[in-house]
């Protein structure tokens, strides 16, 4: 990939350019270099609620060819390409998110954001049956259905397994809404959001919404 001149100094913030995504090997492997210089100079936002990632935080090491098919095995269905090379490339983070509940006196939480394999499998599969028991759906039911598949990629935030392109919708139990048109998008946003130089190559415009059956009718 050509290299980038990615951070500017725009009004006294790091703006941070970055290639048009993709979904490659090649574009992931910037966020993740990026992303961890990022980390090393941000901290949590004190006055907000919710999960944020901690300073200093890092990538851990990607998963193998035999570790990503045991982690398709242990899910139950083989991932699109987008997630295959997003765990060729990264597997969660080196800390866990941080809750600091706007500092209300609340004790600090903390829970992974990005899920890794094999360490998050319970909470993925958590996340996920969660989202089936809310809809009132059937996990394998969803075939006869012609219903997508739903993977937890960050957060509640679940990419479509069986939609083109695999765009990602925020669930929140059967609190849906379309979220971003794919993988590099998501990624982009919640990482460096309110930072991103060329913000319009990741935003999602509700013309580039594709049908979605069931989770969205």
């Amino acid at each position: 990939m050509a290299a980038f001149n990615l951070f500017k100094k725009k009004d006294n913030i790091d703006w941070v350019t970055l290639p048009q995504p993709n979904d490659s090997i090649s574009f992931f492997e910037t966020i993740k270099k990026e992303s961890e210089i990022f980390w090393a100079d941000t901290s949590p936002n004190k006055g907000i609620y919710g999960f944020q990632i901690q300073q200093d935080s890092k990538w851990r090491q990607r998963l193998s060819e035999t570790e990503l098919q045991e982690f398709e095995n242990s899910i139950g269905f083989s991932f699109p390409t987008p997630l295959r090379n997003f765990y060729k490339t990264m597997n969660g983070l080196t800390k866990q998110g941080i809750n600091i509940y706007a500092n209300n006196g609340t004790p600090h939480a903390f829970r992974s954001v990005f899920y890794s394999y094999p360490d998050d499998m319970a909470l993925i599969q958590e996340q996920i049956d969660w989202i089936y028991e809310a809809t009132s759906v059937k996990k394998q039911d969803l075939e006869s259905l012609e219903v997508s598949r739903i993977f937890p990629v960050y957060g509640h935030r679940f990419m479509l397994v069986d939609i083109p392109g695999n765009p990602i919708l925020s669930m929140y139990g059967d609190d849906i809404i379309y979220y971003a048109d794919n993988l590099s998008k998501l990624l982009v946003n919640e990482i460096f959001s309110g930072s991103i130089y060329n913000v319009s190559d990741f935003e999602s415009p509700p013309q580039s919404q594709p049908d979605i059956k069931f989770w969205l009718d």
